[in-house]
């Protein structure tokens, strides 16, 4: 009798989680992509605005840590300080957290961490090297705002979990969504 009762235990626990989605990080990028050539405008505080047109973009899960993601573009940073004007190509390198919003029922990352970056012009300012990072991490902070995937509503098991994720797990090379029936 106790066998029976657990398999029909494990039996209802299994249907509970019956509702998972794969995303995997060529979708993600695919979605990614479609923000390629536009104009992403920031501010950091009065005293300066910013704006990168992003050039390539890409992510990677699960790969160097396990709960975050790879974070790798290129773009051109615009940057304007009173009347003085700057512009680089540069190349970036984040970490960054995935999350689950289910309001927006969309995919963002968060905790964006610079890593590494590389100016791709050799007659820029000194003040590059000085502005960068603090760029970068504004950026970053900005970027956060934004989905890297939402979920379709014409698609029926993301219209169906959208409003139900549970859980979000990382493997290599691809992102879990887990929901409730």
């Amino acid at each position: 009798m106790k066998i029976i009762l657990f398999l029909i235990a494990l039996g209802v626990s299994s249907l509970a989680w019956a509702q998972s989605l794969t995303l995997t990080e060529q979708q993600l990028n695919q979605e990614l992509n479609r923000q390629l050539g536009k104009e992403f405008p920031f501010s950091l505080g009065s005293w300066l605005s910013a704006g990168i047109e992003l050039k390539q973009l890409s992510i990677e899960l699960g790969r160097q840590e396990a709960d975050k993601a790879r974070v790798q573009g290129q773009g051109i940073l615009s940057m304007q300080q009173g009347q003085q004007r700057s512009q680089w190509d540069i190349e970036g390198n984040f970490s960054a957290r995935p999350r689950y919003d289910s309001e927006q029922g969309a995919l963002f990352l968060d905790e964006f961490t610079l890593l590494s970056y590389r100016l791709n012009q050799e007659t820029s300012s000194p003040q590059a090297g000085m502005m960068l990072p603090l760029l970068l991490q504004g950026l970053a902070g900005y970027l956060s705002r934004y989905p890297v995937y939402t979920l379709d509503d014409k698609h029926p098991l993301q219209r169906q979990l959208k409003d139900r994720v549970l859980s979000l797990e990382i493997a290599p090379g691809e992102l879990l969504l887990h929901g409730i029936d």
